[in-house]
């Protein structure tokens, strides 16, 4: 079954992923996560414990600390802040990531997340990860570095992507609000890419060849689905790859994306560099 998620092909990049010490606590097999793990072929060689207790006892009695511990987190309140505590004073330069279920998107609103960790819900995971094996073949730090100064931070790094080519083509937006086609008309050329809204495929604009198209929606209703899927058709005669944007996506809205012809999805916000590297 082909990735909800795409993954960046260089060599370099692969190979500095298997070089990153990952410990991975909780369900992963759980649908969301698993889902995840497809998209990440690193996550063969990370060392899977069965929660973060098996994470203290390990770091209690083996002399190598990881570079990264990520936990999955289906429910909120799930992770005690004590056990979290405990890791950081195990391994206190390791960081911890928090890999959070669709259960959790209201935690930061209504709950008490955890302190002192980096948080990303399940469908932000992989294009986060490969970007940041980008930045590490590139020779520039990795998200995970930065200072948790915020309840977003690791998440987004303002300084310029890691491509190390540009990119070149043009990029048709299917969205409704043009807003949405401003955003990327305005950003894809720091990457080498032109956007075209792609209002009306009657439009002569759309009689050219496409590197790819974006296509902007929201939970993904009957409706939309027809709407991406008609997209997808039409890119398909230009051999595009198509990426969906949605609110909240589950694990459902990804089959249903893969269905319909896209090739990736990306929760909103979304990273523009991330959906740049889809193209790549």
């Amino acid at each position: 079954m082909k990735s909800t998620f795409p993954r960046l092909a260089s060599t370099p990049v692969d190979s500095v992923g298997s070089q990153v010490h990952v410990l991975a606590a909780g369900p992963w097999h759980a649908p969301e996560f698993s889902e995840l793990r497809m998209a990440v072929a690193e996550s063969e060689s990370w060392c899977h414990l069965d929660d973060v207790q098996e994470v203290i006892e390990t770091l209690d009695t083996d002399q190598t600390a990881p570079d990264l511990i990520l936990v999955a987190q289906p429910l909120p309140g799930q992770i005690l802040q004590e056990a979290i505590d405990k890791i950081q004073r195990l391994a206190p330069l390791t960081r911890i990531v928090i890999v959070a279920g669709s259960w959790c998107e209201g935690e930061m609103r209504t709950g008490q997340p955890l302190s002192g960790v980096l948080r990303l819900y399940w469908y932000q995971f992989a294009p986060w990860w490969a970007a940041a094996l980008s930045r590490i073949s590139a020779g520039l730090y990795p998200h995970w570095s930065i200072p948790l100064d915020s309840a977003q931070a690791g998440r987004f790094v303002t300084e310029p992507a890691s491509h190390q080519v540009a990119l070149r083509g043009a990029i048709a937006i299917s969205a409704l609000d043009y807003s949405v086609y401003a955003t990327f008309a305005a950003a894809l050329p720091s990457y080498g890419l032109t956007a075209v809204w792609a209002r009306d495929w009657d439009d002569r604009e759309l009689a050219g060849n496409f590197r790819g198209g974006i296509w902007d929606g929201g939970q993904l209703d009957d409706r939309q689905y027809r709407q991406l899927r008609a997209f997808c058709q039409e890119m398909e005669r230009h051999g595009s790859p198509v990426v969906a944007l949605l609110d909240f996506p589950r694990v459902e809205h990804g089959k249903q994306a893969r269905q319909a012809g896209a090739q990736a999805i990306y929760g909103k916000p979304y990273i523009v560099s991330e959906i740049a590297d889809a193209f790549g």
